[in-house]
Order: C-alpha cells, then sequence, then structure tokens
C-alpha cells in the first residue's frame, strides 16, 4: 500500500467550510446588489494570464508576490495567477475594443498573492472589483466612492473611513518640495507608512531615499553578531571590511555612531525573537552617516527639502479649506492643480450624492502602492478591530489598457477586500441574526422504511413552497438522532412523521430552541406545514 499523504494546504491558503460559506454568500450578495443597483454589469475574466501581461504594471515589490504557472516537470514563466482584477479588465477592454463606453463592470473572483500571512491577509482570497472605463469625469470617481459607501452601510458597518488623495498632488507636493523625478517612487513609499511609523519615522525613510540598499544588511549582521556579544566593539570595522566588504570610508563613517547603538541595545536585553527588528532599526539610525557617504556618489533628498515635504504632511482641515491653502502655495505647478481641482470636484459631487462629510477625510499620506494609479486614490479603513487593514482601495488608472492597446481609455474603479470584511464583521458580531450556519430551513425525518414515501412528498411539496429541504437519509437511525443532527447543523425546524401522523394526514413541526426546554412543537395538517413554519419564523 502506497504512504498516505498528510492532509494539509499550502500557508496563506485556507478552507472555507459551510458554515462560514452561508456568511460569504450572504456578503456577496449584498455587495453584488449594490453594484448592480448603480448599473453595473457582471465579467469573469481567465484565472491564468501569460506572464507578460502582468509583469511591468504593479512595481517591483508587488510583482516579487507574483505565482507563476506552468504545467509537466519544468517550470517556465509563460503564466501567471492573476494579482489582481484591474490589469486584466485592461487586458479585456483592449481586446473587445466594440465594448459600449463608459464600461461599467463588476467582477468578484479569487487571487493570489505571495505576501506573508497575517490576520487578514491571505495568499489566496476574494476581491470584488467595481470599475468603469472610458469616462474621465470626476463623476465616474464619486460614484465610485458612493459604492464604497453603500456597500459599507448596506453591511451594518458605521465606523468607517474612506481615504482620499491624488496622485498628482502627491507628484506636485514632490515637485514643490523639490524631491528629484527619479527618487518620487521611494518618496511614496516613505509617505504610505505614515500612519505604522508615524511622521519621525517617515522623515527616517525619506533621509535614506536614494540610499543604496547594498550596505545595509551587511551593516545588520554587524550590529545582530556586535549585540549577541560575538563580536568585540574592536573588530567592528574589520568585520565590516575585510568579512563583509564594505568601503572603508563607509566603515570609517558609521564605526562610532555603531558602536554607540551596539553598546545601548546591549543594554536592553533584546530577547531572541525581537533581535532582527532590533538591528533594523539600529542600522536605520545610521542614516545621516550612510547620506553623508552616498552624498557625492548617488541622488538623494536633499535634509531640508524633507523637513519641507512633512510641512505639508501636517496640514489637516476640512478638504475644501485645506485645498484652497494648497492651490495658493501650489499655483505654480501644474500637475498639483491639476490634482487639486480634480478633488475639489470629487468632494463636491460627493455631497450632492449624499455621502456624509464624516465618512471621507483627504489624505496626503494615502498613497496606494499599485504604479498603475494617475489621479484620485481612495482606500478605506474601520476603526474596529483596529488591527484591521484596510478593507477597500482603489483608484484611476487612466494608462493601463494603453499598455496593450494603441488606444487608452481612461478607467478608476475600487477593490472590496471581501476577507477582511467577513473577517471584521465576525469578530463583531455585524451578521444579522436569520444567518445561521446553514442553508438548510427545515429536516425532514424518516420515522422507519415504510414512512420514506410519506418523507418524500412533504420534502418535495415543502421545497416547492420556496422552503431549503433537508431529507434524512438513513431510517435505520433513531428519531433522536436525526433530531440531533439537524440541531448539529444549525437547522431551525424539524418535521416529524410517525405511522400515526401519516393516518391522520398530519405532521408534527418541532423548532429546536438552544436547549430543549427552550424548543416548541405544533401538529398540523400536511397542507399547513409551509404556512406554519413561516409565521414560526415571523
Amino acid at each position: 500500500m502506497s504512504q498516505k499523504v498528510p492532509p494539509r494546504i499550502p500557508a496563506g491558503m485556507r478552507d472555507i467550510l459551510p458554515d462560514q460559506m452561508v456568511k460569504r454568500q450572504y456578503v456577496l450578495d449584498v455587495v453584488r446588489a449594490v453594484f448592480e443597483r448603480f448599473g453595473f454589469e457582471p465579467l469573469q475574466t481567465s484565472a491564468i494570464e501569460l506572464a507578460e501581461t502582468l509583469m511591468g504594471k504593479y512595481g517591483e515589490e508587488a510583482e516579487r508576490l507574483i505565482y507563476k504557472a506552468w504545467y509537466g516537470d519544468k517550470p517556465g514563466g509563460e503564466f501567471a495567477l492573476r494579482y489582481d482584477l484591474s490589469v486584466p479588465l485592461a487586458r479585456v477592454v483592449a481586446m473587445y475594443p466594440g465594448l459600449p463606453r463608459p464600461f461599467k463592470r463588476y467582477q468578484i473572483a479569487p487571487v493570489w498573492r505571495a505576501d506573508r500571512p497575517q490576520k487578514g491577509r491571505y495568499r489566496e482570497f476574494y476581491q470584488c472589483d467595481v470599475d468603469i472605463v472610458g469616462s474621465a469625469s470626476m463623476l465616474a470617481d464619486a460614484e465610485i466612492v458612493a459604492v464604497i459607501y453603500e456597500v459599507l452601510t448596506r453591511l451594518g458597518f458605521t465606523e468607517f473611513t474612506i481615504s482620499i488623495n491624488n496622485r498628482k498632488l502627491l507628484d506636485g507636493i514632490g515637485q514643490y518640495a523639490g524631491v528629484p523625478e527619479a527618487l518620487l517612487p521611494g518618496l511614496y513609499r516613505s509617505i504610505d507608512k505614515l500612519d505604522k511609523i508615524g511622521l519621525d519615522g517617515v522623515r527616517r525613510e525619506l533621509l535614506m531615499v536614494g540610499v543604496p540598499t547594498d550596505p545595509i544588511e551587511p551593516l545588520q549582521r554587524v550590529a545582530r553578531l556586535a549585540i549577541q556579544g560575538k563580536l568585540a566593539d574592536a573588530d567592528l570595522h574589520k568585520r565590516m571590511v575585510d568579512d563583509e566588504g564594505l568601503d572603508p570610508a563607509l566603515a570609517d563613517n558609521v564605526l562610532e555612531p555603531l558602536r554607540q547603538l551596539v553598546t545601548a541595545a546591549r543594554e536592553q536585553n533584546i530577547a531572541p525573537g525581537a533581535l532582527q527588528a532590533a538591528t533594523r532599526a539600529l542600522v536605520s539610525e545610521l542614516a545621516p552617516q550612510l547620506r553623508d557617504y552616498y552624498a557625492s556618489r548617488t541622488a538623494i533628498i536633499p535634509e531640508a527639502v524633507v523637513d519641507r515635504l512633512l510641512s505639508l504632511l501636517r496640514i489637516s482641515g476640512p478638504p475644501a479649506e485645506v485645498l484652497g491653502d494648497l492651490g495658493r502655495q501650489m499655483k505654480d505647478y501644474p500637475r498639483a492643480v491639476e490634482g487639486i481641482d480634480e478633488l475639489r470636484d470629487l468632494f463636491t459631487y460627493l455631497g450632492e450624492m449624499g455621502v456624509p462629510e464624516h465618512v471621507t477625510a483627504l489624505n496626503f499620506a494615502m498613497v496606494r502602492g499599485l504604479e498603475y494609479y494617475t489621479g484620485p486614490i481612495y482606500e478605506t479603513t474601520i476603526r474596529e478591530p483596529k488591527a484591521m487593514p484596510s478593507i477597500t482601495g482603489g483608484g484611476r488608472y487612466d494608462e493601463l489598457i494603453g499598455m496593450f492597446a494603441e488606444v487608452s481609455y481612461p478607467a478608476t474603479g475600487t477593490s472590496f477586500g471581501i476577507e477582511r470584511i467577513i473577517d471584521a464583521m465576525d469578530e463583531l458580531g455585524m451578521f444579522p441574526p436569520d444567518i445561521r450556519a446553514t442553508t438548510a430551513e427545515v429536516l425532514v425525518t424518516v420515522f422507519d422504511a415504510s414512512t420514506v414515501g410519506a418523507s418524500l412528498k412533504v420534502a418535495t411539496a415543502l421545497r416547492r413552497e420556496g422552503l431549503n429541504v433537508s431529507l434524512y437519509f438513513d431510517y435505520h437511525d433513531r428519531l433522536g438522532e436525526q433530531i440531533g443532527y439537524a440541531a448539529a447543523k444549525g437547522i431551525p425546524f424539524v418535521i416529524i412523521l410517525g405511522p400515526d401522523e401519516i393516518r391522520a394526514g398530519q405532521a408534527t413541526i418541532r423548532a429546536l430552541g438552544e436547549t430543549r426546554a427552550e424548543g416548541d412543537q405544533r401538529t398540523v395538517p400536511f397542507e399547513d406545514v409551509a404556512q406554519v413554519i413561516r409565521g414560526w419564523q415571523a
């Protein structure tokens, strides 16, 4: 006999059992209903795309997370699992130029990312995307934000914020502050971490933008060995130069501050599990010395520019007031002015669409990591549970379709993180009480072999009356076991058809409570069973 294979799945993947699928279907039904209420149409695309379709669209960091796919024994790079639903949409629009525009579509389907699994983050997960292709009007962006508000409100969320920004404004802020264009991607990545690491952390990161990463890991290794007591202070310079291959001039620059930082770290008695994070933070403190070394060797953001940029990130207040202030400061930067005008129109339309002011926020520190965004961007966070990442994210991507066709079309849309939404609703107890662990509303029992026919007829009649009915198959099992099965499944009603009930043309309906004492039962004519159950449910 061949060796048995242990039943398991890869990290970051999961099975979704029926009790969770019932909740998932409820959420998806609400989402789908809102999409269609706004006139969006369904679309399905292939799970496997050509790798060339996906690569070069998301940015270097994101593309490391794309799963490659192949068949046969030899790995190949021709195919890839889809990373999101936006790039496949762009391909579809390019492949089918006859689609009427604006093309309003939604798609609900799984995507795959080789990300680090954590709470609310999986490697296989569903995205619910809603997009408008073919309109450059801010009315389209406003409709997307209104859809976000409507979906979350219908699901029962009350404490959420839709953060809104504009990539054109971000570019303008960078130009205004004096950031070299080549360093703008690093600027975006650092600003995007504001909520996690604060202004001081963003400042440290911005000071490192443009500084090559080559010496970072060697310095971390040296620091780790020194903190562990495996490397004496007197040997730090030798280790950096001889063993790690760093330039002696760089080692000279960092030696004294590195020695001081290591001494302070030793006194903290850092636990082994926290050592990697500690050395990473320690090396980030060497930013001034690394900048000094690389200042004449590569382009970096001047410190005065970093401080000027951070002063803009501190601006807060009502959108109209903030945008007016920025408009005056950046009137000489056309790209910034364009972004400001778009945001002004967007917030005006949202007010006219009935989206409350308190659920939206102008947030300059919200960047959205994907490189294809070109205009307004939006992201939704919930205030409880606090550990939950964003639950929606999207924006305008006017140039993406042009990567697949001679003619490009403006486009905007958002994606709902359905897994995170379900996790949040579970944690907050937001599912309606009538969302049970099973789809079945009724279990029809089978008393013995002689009553099988009657049970079949009743089950069929109830299904035709619109009830979800499960029939118990094994009539050899005692009635108590059959009722216990219904209780374990969460089926609220049991139909009992014994010989006496059948002769009288009746059925006994038992409503199952949390305990036996909370249960109840009634005996009614066959033809009244569905009506009685519906009345009981009401």
